[in-house]
């Protein structure tokens, strides 16, 4: 290993002072933009917007790594999804804020960690991924690198019983560009429909019964991935 980037312990096991993680049932289903517009006036009546957004709007762009065999992204592919994702998340073009989060699902469960992370470990990470194994285990022996950026406006609301999240994500777009960057203008192209539209369901409590009829208007749910749609849809343009 390089050793310009061997990491500075004492400065990521302060950061991992400030590491989240969570563990919740996570279902997804792919919806048309018009009943993507009725879902929302329905849902202003149930539930109260995303505190973080504008009347519960803001925008998402995450980079997303994978290893030298797309390991990742055949995994979800075949349905054998036994290695996590990872991706750099920034919210509103905000820089200046940025999480590296590990996401591992297990059917409908999804294991989410994240910690905020500076340019200087950004840059890092995009290089030498393995530089962050004292934080990640997987990562050990695991060299990543930056496949494709991800980016769509997202309207959230909450309802705290059952700390119940629903969201719908539109306007989805990835980049075709080579080894991609948050900090360099990339070139995105609009995912085709169906996959240009998500609605999703997270909680870790129970569901509430009066809020299951929104599945019943949703239609069928379906295995989803905005990284692998975003993929194939690079690769097939």
């Amino acid at each position: 290993m390089d050793k310009r980037f061997k990491p500075d312990r004492t400065l990521a096991l302060g950061r991992r002072m400030d590491m989240t993680g969570t563990a919740r049932h996570e279902l997804k289903f792919y919806i048309s933009p018009s009943d993507a517009a009725i879902l929302e006036k329905k849902l202003e009546y149930l539930l109260s917007y995303d505190e973080h957004g504008t009347d519960g709007v803001y925008h998402v762009k995450s980079l997303y790594f994978d290893d030298f065999y797309d390991q990742a992204l055949s995994g979800k592919m075949e349905g054998d999804m036994k290695l996590p994702k990872f991706r750099v998340r920034i919210y509103n073009e905000d820089l200046s804020r940025k999480k590296l989060e590990r996401k591992l699902k297990r059917g409908d469960m999804v294991f989410k960690t994240s910690f905020p992370i500076i340019d200087e470990e950004y840059f890092r990470f995009r290089k030498h991924s393995e530089c962050f194994s004292h934080v990640f285990p997987d990562l050990k022996g695991n060299f990543l690198r930056p496949r494709v950026i991800i980016s769509y406006r997202r309207k959230a609301f909450v309802y705290e019983p059952g700390n119940v999240r629903i969201t719908i994500d539109s306007q989805i777009r990835a980049s075709i560009n080579q080894n991609p960057c948050l900090y360099r203008p990339a070139c995105m192209i609009n995912l085709p429909a169906p996959e240009n539209t998500v609605f999703e369901v997270k909680y870790t409590g129970l569901f509430p019964d009066h809020l299951r009829v929104i599945f019943q208007e949703v239609g069928y749910r379906r295995s989803i991935s905005k990284y692998a749609a975003g993929r194939l849809a690079g690769i097939y343009r």
